[in-house]
């Protein structure tokens, strides 16, 4: 009898183990990690298994050490709950679900990794600020509507890039604030964000674009439009040869106390960089070094000693480059030469008479 008993505990654990079924992220075997950042945030990481790196690289992250995992599942068949950091964490198969309160019983995200490689998120029906992109809709008038604080009630292309029918650069961040107390940033993957839905939005992996072929068409000029385009396409994302499926990378944040959350962000993505004195006085930005009534070689220096005949402060001066412009320092971006039109002197002198003048000097590049 007492056999029979010890075979059939046996079973039933064997059972349990062997029929928990195994959690998938891109068609693949994975693993979720779920751990603590600090008292109010955690840090939710799924990848394939075959993955070796604990987390995936990005630059938004400051470089720290994290605690092991509170939640560490490869399989999963029933509800796993556990408190991590001051947020109770329950988790969830068919689909796998996270949903995170905080100790006062209040609701702070409920996220799905759903089977097409999406993950959704939930929505209250207060604002949702953040995300970094700058400006309000594009096709309006947008130098007389007010800018877009609440992000709710579209889909968001997350394209950097600059626009210059906006308020500037577009330099989207998927980190997202619901003003009724969450936080949620996506360090990975890159991806769109849909806030259309009033219940839920949508994360959906950004999948880059099939390169063109070197020799597929016949013609010089079809081959650089193609090649322009896809440069295009992928330019200010992530290189493409770093990306891959079923990688998540998430932080989850209680933000019913705003100082809590801006704090933890800092925590993440390192806090920010005191400027030296010179960047808190007036910087004098330049379109373009040009100018018909002036020899370019006395241009830059004329602009310096305006500034200081009329009594105006001015610490730093910034020239923009060639191509961002018509004629800027350098040749053709991305360049790091100096733009002969411009410094027709030798540049190191130039530099050398407008330190003398007691400005810094910035110039300004954009990287191919």
């Amino acid at each position: 009898m007492k056999r029979c008993w010890i075979t059939a505990v046996c079973f039933l654990v064997f059972s349990t183990v062997t029929h928990a079924e195994q959690i998938t992220s891109g068609d693949q075997p994975a693993q979720l990690d779920i751990r603590v950042v600090s008292t109010h945030s955690i840090r939710v990481t799924l990848k394939p298994i075959d993955v070796t790196e604990e987390f995936p690289f990005t630059p938004a992250l400051a470089a720290r050490s994290y605690p092991d995992p509170v939640i560490r599942l490869r399989r999963i068949d029933r509800p796993v709950q556990e408190q991590v950091g001051s947020l109770n964490v329950l988790v969830e198969p068919n689909p796998l679900r996270i949903n995170v309160t905080n100790t006062q019983g209040m609701s702070v995200q409920d996220i799905i990794f759903e089977s097409n490689g999406s993950l959704t998120f939930a929505m209250d029906n207060e604002p949702i600020l953040g995300m970094g992109e700058g400006g309000p809709q594009p096709g309006l008038d947008w130098r007389n509507d007010p800018v877009e604080f609440n992000r709710r009630g579209r889909l968001y292309e997350m394209r950097p890039r600059w626009q210059s029918n906006a308020y500037g650069s577009r330099n989207p961040v998927a980190l997202m604030i619901g003003t009724k107390g969450w936080g949620l940033f996506i360090a990975t993957p890159w991806g769109q964000i849909d806030l259309r839905e009033p219940d839920h939005g949508t994360f959906i992996p950004w999948q880059p674009p099939v390169p063109p072929e070197p020799n597929g068409a016949t013609d010089r000029r079809t081959r650089t439009q193609q090649q322009n385009r896809y440069i295009t396409q992928i330019q200010g994302r992530p290189p493409v040869d770093s990306l891959r499926s079923g990688v998540y990378d998430v932080f989850v944040f209680d933000a019913h106390e705003p100082a809590n959350l801006m704090k933890d962000i800092s925590v993440i993505s390192g806090p920010a960089v005191l400027p030296p004195k010179w960047a808190l006085g007036y910087m004098q930005s330049h379109r373009e070094l040009k100018d018909a009534n002036l020899d370019s070689k006395d241009l830059l220096l004329h602009v310096v000693d305006t500034f200081r005949e009329k009594r105006i402060p001015l610490d730093a001066v910034i020239y923009l480059g060639t191509g961002f412009t018509p004629t800027g320092w350098n040749t053709r971006q991305p360049s790091f030469d100096f733009n002969p039109s411009v410094f027709q002197r030798n540049p190191k002198a130039v530099l050398a008479d407008l330190h003398a003048r007691h400005v810094k000097v910035i110039v300004h590049i954009v990287p191919w």
